[in-house]
């Protein structure tokens, strides 16, 4: 079963149904979750208080781009509200109207891929009830529009460079400046656009010179409007950094295996403990974080159980203190759907490896949608490399490629005779999320 040779489509009831299941989990956290997990609130009060966006050391959150607050902060002037509790509630009620757009993008994708009932079904379940993407978009943070609008550009990208004109050009490059005012992480497209361009060209093996001086043109503009109307060029001539962010990194870089000296918790300690090896065992020890200086179990100082564990639990990260859970049956279940991904995982992999080396549609889509997955996953390792604290190895950053992601699995999953396998899979790590979201919400109301 290959994805390209199906034609099936849910029907709208059933996907109606599909959709209303995976929004209420996100309608709960907005009605119940009072904490964000980084202050994206004093950056507006900043603003309110001096009508100038502020520097970018001025507070915790202020090295972040405009965008984001530029939404928030008119309904807060229209509304008259400063408090930080209104605040909060409006940008709880914006990322709630996001969340919702990206799981009717995540729906409308997978059934656009005209998979049959049962994969098509399971996949939605188990992306649109991700449990990461459901707390972002409840945390009040700014990840949650970068998120879809790294979907909205890698659903149009991979759809217009193949019938290229200045429309749809002009609408990317907008998609473009519009990332890379909201979120650092928003910047990778910028890079991804010309290698997404030359991947086509490879595939067509056409060179159409006046279509790429437009597009250079076009991303010229974007790369400009950035640098200026995000403070990059600003922070650039102030700080001698236009990606400066809240902390400088450590005072040393780790190596191989020798750790250097560092001010943060301990993350990256050495790269091979970081990125090279997989801590299962203290994972399923304590499937939690730590967030202390004094104990740092392994799977803390790895990106890959750091990775997993964000994705699959929200209680894994322990932050804000209310999404605590102290409960030895939430544990319990935890351990289970940590196994279950890394078999999903691999079975993925491996079909997707099988799928290359069998040259079996392997295609411009394809090809592409590896590369934006690999660019970002290659931005979280530099990213937590540099600043070397555990909580610079977010899954979360991923997520701008969740279209990618979730068309990988797809095509993974379809290389394998028994894809009813997979699918139940995919259904009881989706049934474990919801048993999950149950202990976050006693953890929140009590």
């Amino acid at each position: 079963m290959t994805i390209p040779n199906l034609k099936y489509r849910l029907s709208k009831h059933y996907i109606y149904i599909l959709f209303a299941l995976c929004a209420l989990p996100r309608i709960g956290l907005w009605m119940v979750n009072t904490e964000g997990n980084d202050d994206h609130i004093t950056p507006i009060q900043k603003w309110q208080e001096t009508g100038t966006y502020p520097e970018a050391r001025d507070c915790w959150e202020c090295f972040q781009p405009p965008l984001f607050y530029s939404i928030a902060k008119p309904w807060c002037d229209l509304l008259s509200i400063t408090s930080t509790e209104d605040i909060f509630n409006v940008i709880q009620n914006i990322n709630l109207i996001i969340s919702l757009l990206v799981l009717w993008l995540i729906v409308w994708y997978i059934n656009s891929l005209k998979l049959t009932q049962l994969p098509s079904t399971a996949l939605i379940l188990f992306w649109g009830l991700n449990p990461e993407l459901v707390s972002i978009g409840a945390l009040a943070s700014n990840d949650i529009l970068t998120i879809l609008l790294g979907m909205a550009f890698t659903i149009l990208a991979l759809s217009y460079i193949p019938k290229s004109n200045l429309t749809r050009e002009l609408i990317l490059v907008i998609l473009l400046i519009l990332l890379g005012l909201t979120k650092g992480n928003g910047l990778v497209f910028i890079g991804i656009y010309p290698i997404l361009i030359g991947l086509y060209i490879l595939f067509t093996r056409k060179i159409l010179w006046k279509q790429i001086t437009r597009q250079f043109i076009v991303w010229s503009f974007a790369f400009i409007t950035i640098a200026w109307a995000g403070n990059y060029l600003d922070k650039y001539e102030k700080y001698d950094n236009p990606f400066i962010t809240n902390v400088d990194p450590p005072y040393e870089k780790a190596t191989w295996d020798t750790p250097g000296d560092m001010v943060f918790r301990k993350g990256v300690n050495t790269y091979k403990e970081a990125f090279f090896s997989f801590p299962l065992g203290s994972l399923l020890a304590e499937p939690y974080n730590e967030n202390g200086l004094e104990n740092y179990p392994e799977h803390r100082q790895n990106m890959w159980t750091q990775l997993l564990g964000q994705f699959s639990n929200h209680l894994f990260e322990r932050y804000p203190e209310t999404w605590i859970s102290y409960n030895n049956d939430m544990y319990n279940f935890a351990r289970v759907n940590f196994l279950l991904h890394i078999l999903l995982f691999l079975g993925i992999l491996a079909g997707l490896i099988l799928t290359l080396a069998k040259r079996i549609k392997v295609d411009f889509q394809l090809i592409a949608h590896i590369l934006i997955s690999t660019i970002f996953l290659v931005f979280v390792i530099k990213y937590s490399a540099q600043y070397r604290d555990f909580s610079f190895m977010k899954v979360v950053f991923i997520y701008p490629a969740f279209i990618s992601l979730i068309h990988l699995s797809a095509k993974g999953i379809a290389q394998w005779k028994y894809v009813k396998l997979f699918t139940y899979l995919l259904v009881a790590c989706a049934i474990l999320y919801q048993v999950n979201y149950i202990y976050l919400l006693k953890s929140l109301t009590d």
